[in-house]
């Protein structure tokens, strides 16, 4: 067995034993790994850190999750003396890493607890109350439960309001506009997404303007402004090739060869997806590399659709192939309303190609994923 092997084998196994409140021998395990990538040390600081905040020692959880959290550390410069405190900065914390790491479920478990530790000890920390509150919705938002992640940010925005406190806003109104998409409320959509944009701009945040133009490129293409959302993706494309955000890059890549695909303009779109593969080999963010996958199934699917014989036959495969790669990157993460999109675009390519037993089983997978999630956001 490989030493990759062994360490996924090990993972799992801590994971098993943090699950089961077995945090001791979770940590011998942990401790004894080798390490040999930097997604395998980010796991292990995620589960070491978890093991800490339910042994209470605040300060090992802190500084074993902090690395994890670059970039956080100025959102959330609170003082903790006591204990109470550093529990819930530790939760949040603890939860900021799991979305770091596309692990939607833990996350919202850690920002709800740390949303009871705030309420039930009277902790006033009302950044991390903030905090917690909009990453909660977030997390909502990634499993595809669309109303709880409503009203979270909505309640997050009341909290801003009552503690005259508005750093938060424009990551707030970046998630609204997100929801309000996946809701199809697209005019409350792009109005969210504006003013997002505005506080970006207003505090030269480069990156999370790019983000947003990203986003709001993604609602004028539901809009079917197709121009609009190629100027927003192309503003988003050149922010992120300026600060070097390779991730971005390659998602706007990919959003482009969409646009160009409800254009109808297939060879462009198939060059933004060759693009946007280039791109993927500087970034190993598995969930967006998941739906950049699931893109170009769909543009491989379109060209095939444009072909008969065996060339049609080969692009079905390859398309097959895509769903497949796409579908292996989200079963790592909990992002079950991604997962659950691909399955209808594979089965119509199993049912095409006369593999019917298969289409069937795929159509049953996307209830099932469904289902989880509906069922979690009861």
């Amino acid at each position: 067995m490989t030493q990759n092997a062994d360490n996924r084998m090990l993972l799992y196994r801590a994971r098993l034993q943090v699950e089961e409140g077995r945090y001791d021998a979770a940590l011998d395990v942990l401790k004894s790994m080798q390490l040999d990538n930097e997604k395998q040390q980010q796991e292990v600081a995620y589960l070491l850190g978890w093991c800490y905040i339910q042994r209470q020692q605040w300060e090992e959880a802190l500084n074993t999750l902090s690395p994890l959290l670059v970039g956080m550390d100025e959102r959330l410069a609170v003082e903790t003396p006591q204990e109470r405190e550093r529990h819930a900065m530790a939760l949040l914390r603890l939860g900021m890493a799991a979305v770091n790491l596309s692990t939607y479920e833990d996350a919202s478990l850690h920002f709800t607890r740390c949303l009871k530790v705030l309420h039930d000890r009277r902790v006033h920390l009302p950044v991390v109350r903030i905090h917690a509150r909009y990453y909660l919705a977030m997390t909502c938002l990634m499993r595809g439960l669309y109303t709880p992640a409503l009203e979270h940010y909505e309640e997050a925005i009341r909290l801003c309001n009552h503690y005259g406190n508005e750093t938060a806003l424009p990551d707030i109104y970046y998630g609204l506009c997100d929801v309000y998409r996946a809701m199809n409320k697209l005019v409350d959509s792009y109005n969210a997404g504006q003013e997002a944009l505005r506080l970006y701009m207003a505090r030269d945040d480069q990156q999370m303007a790019a983000r947003m133009h990203n986003m709001l490129g993604h609602v004028c293409m539901q809009m079917g402004n197709y121009r609009e959302s190629s100027d927003h993706y192309t503003e988003s494309l050149a922010m992120a090739t300026s600060y070097q955000g390779p991730t971005l890059a390659m998602l706007n890549c990919a959003a482009l060869a969409e646009v160009r695909l409800a254009e109808k303009r297939l060879t462009e779109a198939r060059r933004y997806c060759q693009l946007a593969l280039t791109t993927m080999e500087q970034t190993d963010d598995v969930h967006m590399q998941g739906r950049v996958y699931h893109v170009i199934a769909k543009v491989t699917y379109a060209a095939a659709l444009h072909e008969d014989g065996t060339r049609r036959r080969q692009l079905l495969e390859e398309t097959l192939s895509w769903y497949e790669k796409a579908k292996t990157c989200l079963a790592a993460t909990q992002a079950y309303a991604d997962e659950a999109e691909i399955y209808g675009g594979w089965a119509q390519v199993l049912e095409e190609l006369g593999r019917d037993a298969e289409a069937i089983e795929c159509w049953r997978a996307g209830y099932t994923v469904l289902h989880q999630f509906r069922e979690d956001g009861k």
